[in-house]
């Protein structure tokens, strides 16, 4: 055997591979891969003029509404009111029994018509106090019974040091048309009645409020 045939005869011995059958030729030799499709868009806000705010229909927070036990010192205290109110008015029916007897009387006097209104002024909030119990009423109140207190002692003050000459007792004609002694008195007594109205309104107040912070409840 010559070296030439050698190489011929190698060749001619090697198995041939097998051939590759019509159904297994490779997906990536028979197609290519398609491209991903591209992402949409993010929508688009709305117009302006389309945005509607939602208001809404009823609150989440219909209030507090406190028990009986917890109303009834407010009521207390409102119909105390309204009763120093009554009785404030006393003076003025007298006066104007006076005033008809007279034949040339000249109508109400001064010191009546503001005792008519600041009884009226009881009477508001009185019911002010009944409609609406809460310490937040009650401490509104206590304020103007203290002012209504105020003005009592101011006129006691006038009456007793300056005596019936002076000005505001001329103003309100307490030096004529009332009689001696009667104004003072009337005047102290009705500074302690409003005095303790102020300060019983303004203790349930306090007591009331801490009362109901301290988590106890309505």
């Amino acid at each position: 055997m010559s070296r030439k045939q050698l190489p011929a005869e190698v060749i001619a011995a090697s198995p041939k591979p097998p051939p590759l059958p019509s159904g297994d030729v490779p997906e990536v030799l028979a197609a290519p891969a398609a491209p991903p499709a591209p992402a949409a868009p993010p929508p688009l806000p709305p117009p302006a003029a389309a945005i509607v705010p939602q208001i809404p229909v009823e609150s989440s927070l219909p209030g507090v509404e406190h028990t009986w036990i917890k109303r009834w010192p407010a009521y207390q205290v409102g119909l105390w009111i309204m009763a120093a109110a009554v009785v404030g008015v006393i003076p003025v029916l007298l006066d104007m029994v006076e005033h008809t007897r007279q034949s040339g009387s000249a109508g109400l006097s001064r010191w009546a018509l503001a005792l008519l209104l600041a009884s009226g002024l009881q009477v508001v909030y009185a019911v002010y106090l009944l409609q609406l119990p809460d310490w937040g009423t009650l401490r509104v109140v206590s304020v103007v019974m203290l002012v209504f207190a105020a003005a009592y002692a101011a006129l006691l003050g006038a009456l007793t040091l300056a005596g019936r000459h002076s000005e505001l007792v001329l103003f309100l004609e307490l030096g004529d048309n009332s009689p001696r002694g009667q104004a003072p008195t009337w005047c102290l007594g009705m500074l302690v009645v409003f005095g303790l109205l102020a300060y019983f309104s303004g203790r349930t107040s306090i007591r009331w409020q801490r009362t109901y912070w301290r988590g106890i409840g309505p």
